[in-house]
């Protein structure tokens, strides 16, 4: 062993205490740095895997109905590779008493035969024989049932059928269930026959034959197969081109991950905060050391490499810690997002890219932050470094605020003398202050964001002032409607609405737009609403132009969602717009943007004058919105099934129904993990921030080892050292939460927004919680006592004679 290396192992074992402190603080960052980058590179490659692994349809085709002799006729275009038919009916399911859940269910033909967009079996009987159904694995919870079990179906008719439960089936391509609250079922055409509905499927899914990565390609081809479609008599409703070979989550995976990235490289750029604090602290104890060393013809260069091996030390140590529990970390925070996105870890392996990347920041980092304050120290003269005493000159400065402190004064002298103390070096303040300041921030972002959660959906709800809708089987009379809900116990109010398709028509768009270019304008489609004159229950908050006006027929209202999404649509522009739907066609007519309302959380709509249907289809609506008596889950089941029953006296069949509450509860799901997230960021960096406080309260308390030693000689009792050095910590605990609170409002508005915007692609309506303000001066100041601790009780044990003796 060399003597470098022999001198920075038996330094580091002097100050072994804070050298563990600085490797843990460098782990940690690593650690999460580790995880994270581990789990992209795992989770973006199985996912594609996963995903790829089931064909997934190059293209969709929305159809009336796809044949034998037209399948066959597809199948031999030289540009598809291969074709499947499918069809997707809704209905709901219920086992035994629990309530009735929304079901989306999924027609195959042949399951021995899946070739495009395939699903796993799992468990149970595959094929479902007639009269059984598969559900996707995670839908089981949602729908509260089990293999073997008997389940109730209710299709849009209103007719109610019992299936057998055989099996489960794994679907990557679909959401979790329990965050959608729906229930994902597959039956064979003959099973859907014997729910009463018309066997046959609409959906046709290609695999492009070449170049399926190519999404204009694609487009062609879809085009080329929309026209023998319609050449042997069957018309084409609507086609939908996903991004090639890229799972619906990838995206929204690829940013959770991202934002996670760069907390641990902030975790990590803070923890050298610390390192360089170790390294100050070695630099001022052997200072004299350096000054021999040099007095016998050391060279700077090879001084500093006896610290710069200290600080290769550091990084190794951490990288043995950091790397399996990152590794660790990795693997769970997988697990994690592989249940939230519906599909499995075949594989943990890590490629060797992430391994050598970690390795280079692990060491790389404790050497940059190292750099200064090693060539700072090795620059010093042998003579400065010889006549070192431990206190530096001109620690106290003669700027205003140095004699502001010199002449403070009161019946405190303990605490007047750890306040000047605290800024005697203001470097290390300032690089102490920023690691618990950012601690600070990141808790009350949290609370802020919850806050403003809750701020937001009581605006947003505020708006929709109703506790129950229930969606029809196309439109129903009125009259029926109101007789229905007269009849049904617990119902204060009702309001009819229509609900339709919309599609905006650009500008130099022909009025006799084609076929082709309705259905192909996804990116301009949205849902308009009809509401009723002087409509009770929806209020919207209006933030430009203004709202609906009793005798208007062509005014409409957009949300802020749609005047984004589309440009051109803005308060007192004259727009085009196709109404009605894919089934049974679309009417162009000309409205007057009015008004712009405020709708976070919710996709793109139009409120439109309910007087516009009057022509068409007087005194009908497609869904009535309801105002409770009550709103426990029991009694809203109560009304749920009595108002259907009652509906279906007056010949009206309920498509789907929810409340309030379960439109709440999604958006709360996405805002836990939000919330959460940032209190273990706030943790984690305040557990650096406070090793940070540590290792700066033992370097001012081993600088001043002499002084120490002549309050002690003057009749200064521990008690009254310790008390200094804890009211140091406690006063910069204090100064971090004032700079955390300055700070709070803006980054956290700045983080929610950020963090929302790209899980739930919305903006909060911002709210400061100041809870969070007493909250974390408590723990601030808890959090310094708590670091200071330790070199407290150091510095008032030491005897004035070692202290006045120390080198």
């Amino acid at each position: 062993m060399t003597t470098f290396w022999r001198k920075a192992i038996a330094d580091f074992w002097q100050e072994r205490t804070r050298t563990a402190l600085v490797v843990i603080a460098i782990a940690l960052g690593v650690t999460g740095f580790t995880a994270v980058l581990s789990s992209y590179a795992i989770l973006t490659r199985e996912l594609n895997d996963d995903y790829l692994a089931t064909n997934p349809a190059s293209a969709t085709l929305y159809t009336d109905k796809v044949d034998d002799t037209l399948l066959s006729t597809i199948l031999e275009n030289p540009q598809v590779g291969t074709a499947e038919p499918r069809r997707v009916v809704t209905g709901k399911i219920k086992s035994g008493p629990a309530e009735w859940r929304n079901l989306v269910l999924f027609v195959i033909n042949d399951f021995n035969n899946l070739r495009v967009s395939t699903v796993q079996h799992e468990q149970g009987a595959w094929p479902p024989a007639t009269g059984e159904i598969l559900i996707e694995r995670d839908a089981f919870q949602v729908a509260k049932t089990k293999i073997g079990e008997h389940v109730t179906i209710k299709m849009t008719s209103g007719q109610e059928h019992t299936l057998l439960v055989s099996g489960g089936v794994h679907d990557v391509g679909q959401a979790q269930a329990r965050m959608d609250n729906l229930v994902y079922g597959y039956i064979t055409l003959a099973t859907l026959a014997e729910l009463g509905e018309q066997p046959y499927l609409d959906q046709l899914k290609i695999v492009v034959a070449n170049d399926g990565f190519n999404q204009a390609h694609i487009r062609e081809v879809a085009a080329g197969i929309e026209k023998i479609i319609i050449k042997n008599g069957h018309s084409v409703l609507k086609i939908d081109v996903p991004v090639p070979g890229e799972h619906p989550h990838t995206q929204i995976m690829g940013m959770l991950l991202l934002v996670m990235a760069g907390f641990g490289v902030l975790v990590l750029l803070l923890s050298g905060v610390l390192v360089v604090n170790l390294l100050m602290a070695l630099m001022a104890a052997q200072i004299r050391q350096i000054g021999v060393m040099k007095a016998i013809g050391g060279s700077r260069w090879q001084i500093a490499q006896i610290y710069f091996s200290q600080a290769l030390f550091l990084g190794l140590a951490s990288l043995l810690i950091a790397v399996p529990a990152g590794l660790w970390g990795g693997r769970e925070l997988c697990r994690f997002l592989g249940v939230f996105l519906n599909f499995d870890i075949n594989s943990f392996a890590v490629p060797l890219w992430i391994f050598l990347l970690i390795a280079a920041i692990g060491v790389v980092t404790p050497l940059l932050a190292a750099a200064h304050p090693i060539l700072k120290a090795c620059s010093v003269s042998v003579r400065t470094a010889l006549s070192d005493v431990g206190v530096v000159h001109n620690q106290y400065r003669s700027s205003w605020f140095d004699q502001l402190l010199a002449h403070l004064s009161g019946e405190r002298p303990t605490l007047l003398f750890a306040l000047r103390n605290v800024f005697r070096r203001r470097t290390r303040l300032i690089l102490t202050l920023i690691t618990l300041s950012v601690a600070g921030v990141f808790f009350m972002a949290a609370l802020n964001v919850r806050a403003s959660m809750i701020d937001t959906l009581d605006h947003l709800f505020a708006t929709r002032q109703f506790d129950l809708t229930v969606n029809f089987v196309g439109m129903a009379p009125d009259d029926a409607v109101t007789r229905a809900v007269s009849n049904t116990a617990g119902i204060t109010r009702a309001e009819t609405w229509i609900n339709a398709d919309a599609i905006f028509s650009a500008k130099g768009e022909s009025d006799n737009a084609t076929e082709q270019e309705t259905h192909t304008s996804d990116e301009n489609k949205f849902t308009v609403i009809a509401l009723p004159e002087q409509t009770a229950m929806f209020k919207p908050n209006i933030i430009e132009g203004r709202n609906l006006l009793p005798g208007e027929t062509d005014a409409i209202v957009v949300n802020h969602v749609l005047a984004d999404k589309i440009p051109a649509i803005k308060v007192g522009a004259i727009i085009k717009l196709k109404i009605g739907s894919e089934k049974n066609g679309y009417q162009q007519n000309q409205w007057h943007v009015v008004g712009i309302a405020r709708e976070p959380f919710s996709s793109a709509a139009g409120y439109i004058p309910k007087a516009y249907y009057a022509a068409t289809k007087p005194n009908m609506s497609n869904s009535v919105n309801l105002v409770l008596t009550r709103t426990d889950e029991g009694a809203i089941n109560a009304v749920k099934a009595d108002l259907e029953r009652n509906l279906e006296q007056q010949g009206i069949h309920a498509r789907s129904n929810y409340t309030k509450g379960e439109g709440r509860s999604v958006i709360d799901e996405h805002i836990v993990m939000i919330y959460v997230f940032l209190i273990i960021m706030a943790g984690i960096v305040g557990g650096v921030g406070g090793l940070g406080l540590m290792t700066t309260m033992s370097l001012n308390v081993l600088e001043r080892r002499r002084e120490m030693g002549v309050l002690r000689t003057i009749g200064a009792t521990p008690r009254t050292v310790w008390l200094i050095v804890a009211s140091e910590g406690a006063l910069i605990g204090l100064m971090s939460s004032v700079l955390a609170i300055a700070a709070a409002w803006p980054i956290s508005k700045g983080i929610g927004d950020m963090l929302v915007g790209l899980m739930l692609r919305s903006v909060l309506d911002f709210r400061f919680d100041p809870s969070g303000i007493w909250i974390w001066l408590a723990v601030s100041v808890v959090l310094a006592v708590a670091a200071s601790f330790m070199p407290a009780w150091q510095a008032s044990r030491s005897s004035a004679r070692d202290a006045l003796a120390c080198e």
